[in-house]
């Protein structure tokens, strides 16, 4: 320490040490952030358990909703949003990570986009086959 005060002193500069600012994230950030896939952490692990939940889904509670709604929205409600919150909800305890709620509402409300979308376009066409 004595030689950076001689050195200060023979340059007669003056050193100011400042602290890094805390960047505050808002829950816009937070949302645009999270509104993606990246983070999903694909490795054999996770896209088995993935698979598992669609399937869950799929084999147990899409026929269970047909039952009492058309077949198109029940794929639509199944996938968009049951699968969506299971594949949410599984990655965070895969990744071992403890989210904000707005992040996990912007993973879910993206997956429910993608899902949602998907089912819903393929049970048309597959209506349109018919």
């Amino acid at each position: 320490m004595a030689r950076f005060d001689r050195k200060v002193e023979r340059t007669k500069k003056e050193y100011q040490f400042t602290q890094k600012e805390k960047v505050i994230e808002t829950n816009k950030d937070l949302f645009k952030k999270n509104f993606n896939l990246k983070w999903v952490h694909i490795d054999f692990k996770t896209i088995l358990v993935f698979i598992i939940d669609f399937l869950l889904v799929t084999l147990l509670i899409i026929p269970f909703l047909i039952q009492y709604i058309d077949a198109t929205i029940a794929f639509v409600v199944g996938h968009g949003v049951i699968t969506s919150l299971l594949i949410v909800l599984t990655g965070c305890l895969i990744n071992k990570e403890k989210p904000k709620m707005m992040a996990l509402f912007a993973r879910f409300l993206f997956m429910f986009i993608l899902l949602g979308a998907s089912s819903g376009i393929s049970m048309m066409i597959t209506s349109w086959l018919n």
